[in-house]
Order: structure tokens, then sequence, then C-alpha cells
């Protein structure tokens, strides 16, 4: 074989491993921005689907405590928990099917308790305030805001509120 033969032969074959080595760097990296951008996109969509979601609670929670219960509440809460469900985080689930098993086993007997229906509500709203912004605020700040005799029943709520958090496992900022 001749040198020149022998030049070409390797100049092709230099060129040829570069270029496959080139194609599969930029497919492992378009593979891997493609997951991010996957990833992103359902961040969006449940942060979307989301974000409405505590203050609606809260408003649930105001019209319970303004008509006592009564009235047409079912649907909206029915479609909070399938909200919740659908894109709620692990801890806003837990939270919510803790609060369904407790409204259809204890709303009418003695076990009811007010104190822990009250601290449910303001956890999950919470919660998924938390999982959405990435904002976590004591559950207290919303008892001082709407509960007005809040200061005598302070250690109530405290120890049903932490009962509720450890319970569940809930992140310890969510404590009184």
């Amino acid at each position: 074989m001749s040198e020149e033969l022998l030049g070409v032969i390797i100049t092709s074959g230099v060129t040829s491993i570069i270029s496959v080595i080139g194609f599969i760097v930029t497919y492992k990296s378009m593979k891997r921005n493609f997951k991010e951008e996957l990833e992103k996109e359902k961040t969006s969509i449940h942060i979307e689907k989301m974000s409405s979601i505590p203050y609606e609670i809260l408003k649930l929670m105001d019209n319970i405590m303004q008509t006592g219960g009564k009235g047409d509440l079912l649907n909206d809460f029915t479609s909070l928990m399938d909200t919740i469900y659908a894109y709620g985080s692990k801890e806003a689930i837990k939270i919510a099917a803790t609060m369904q098993k407790e409204n259809y086993t204890l709303r009418n007997t003695v076990s009811f308790n007010k104190y822990r229906a009250i601290s449910m509500y303001i956890l999950l709203a919470t919660q998924i305030k938390s999982d959405v912004t990435g904002i976590r605020v004591s559950p207290e700040l919303w008892l001082e805001m709407k509960i007005t005799d809040y200061a005598n029943n302070k250690d109530e709520f405290k120890k049903v509120n932490n009962d509720i958090v450890r319970e569940l496992k809930l992140g310890s900022s969510f404590c009184i």
C-alpha cells in the first residue's frame, strides 16, 4: 500500500469516527433536552391547574362557615377534590383523602371535631400554596386572620393541627 492511500484511509477513518461520536453526542443531548422540556411542560400544567385551588378551598371554607354547611356545596367540594387528585402533590392528596374519609365517616357523629375539620381545610390550602409557589406559611396566620375567637381556642387548634401534621407526615413548617 502506498503512503498516499494509507493517508486517505486514516483521514477518512478519523473523519468517520468523529462524525459518529458527534452524532451520538448530539442524539444524547437532544434526548436530554427533550426530557427537560417535557418535565417543564408537565410542571407548568400542574402549576396552572393548581394555582387557584388554595383560593377555591378557602372560599369553600368560608361558604361552609357562613351557611353552616347547608346549600349546594357538594359540587364545589367534589370538583376541588377531583382537581387535587388529578394535579396535586402526594401530600395534598393525602390531606384531601383524609378529609374525604372523615367527612363520610364522622360528619353526623359525636366524634366530629370542628377544629380538626377547619385545620384540614387550612392545611390543604397551605400545602397547595407551598406546592405551587414554594412559599410555606404557618396555618396559624389564617386562623388568626379569620377565626374571631382564635385566641380562646388557640390550644385546641394547635393540638389538632400538629396532630394532623404528624399523622400525615407533612413538613414541620406546617406546625403551629
